[in-house]
């Protein structure tokens, strides 16, 4: 009917492989618990995959044979929906999936609107992160924590097994990074002026730095030619134009 509601998005795609390409998004969520897509695959595939896990709950053969056709590989990933994540959302009556909105993951050339969708309780639970954080930060205020805090507090504890428990962890690992950031500052701006190596709070970031200047530093004389030869447009000969 002309002006009717639109029950789903087409996504400007065939039927085919409008299903072929929310069967791979659902197939990476399983298997990662978090991706980046648009903002209409990611409300699309959010559909899909509740449907699924709601299939996973229910373990049954019908249930089953109907989350087989939906994974392209269903022998690698069935048994993390009906071990896993059924178990995860047992307890829970919906809402396995959360959708959230994030700049255009590509604002030079495609600025269209973006998405991230993840299963909810999971260890990359965004929303779950940030009320850690929020409580860090207002903990050491004067303020203390707000009545919103509390609600999400709630809220992202309330189905989680041991929500309370692994909350309160986050919490303290991430008052010690801030403590163990802050000294390092310190320690930096005392070593300047002393002229000697600072204290590295995290060796893992540092090391890795170091890693990469040794690469760098490794690259051969033809590597280091290459990035100054240009293609002749007369003779089609790559010229060295530059100096090493």
């Amino acid at each position: 009917m002309a002006g009717g509601a639109l029950k789903y998005r087409h996504l400007n795609r065939s039927s085919s492989h409008r299903q072929a390409l929310l069967r791979n998004l659902v197939t990476s969520l399983i298997t990662h618990e978090s991706i980046q897509t648009t903002w209409p695959k990611a409300k699309e595939a959010q559909r899909l995959a509740e449907k699924l896990i709601t299939y996973g709950k229910k373990n049954t053969n019908a249930s089953r044979a109907k989350a087989e056709s939906i994974f392209f590989e269903p022998l690698k990933h069935l048994p993390t929906l009906f071990t896993t994540l059924r178990q995860r959302y047992l307890n829970r009556p919906g809402g396995y999936t959360r959708v959230l909105r994030i700049e255009p993951l590509n604002r030079n050339n495609d600025p269209a609107p973006s998405a991230i969708l993840e299963l909810v309780d999971g260890p990359r639970d965004m929303r779950f992160a940030m009320t850690a954080k929020t409580l860090v930060r207002e903990r050491a205020s004067d303020e203390g924590i707000r009545e919103i805090t509390a609600r999400n507090v709630a809220k992202v504890t309330r189905f989680r097994e041991g929500g309370e428990k692994e909350l309160q962890r986050t919490v303290s690992r991430l008052e010690t990074m801030k403590r163990l950031g802050k000294e390092g500052r310190e320690e930096e701006e005392v070593a300047e002026k002393d002229g000697r190596e600072p204290w590295e709070p995290f060796p893992r970031m540092r090391q890795r730095k170091r890693e990469k200047e040794d690469e760098e530093r490794l690259m051969t004389e033809r590597e280091k030619k290459e990035r100054w030869m240009k293609r002749d447009p007369n003779t089609g000969r790559r010229v060295y134009t530059g100096s090493l």
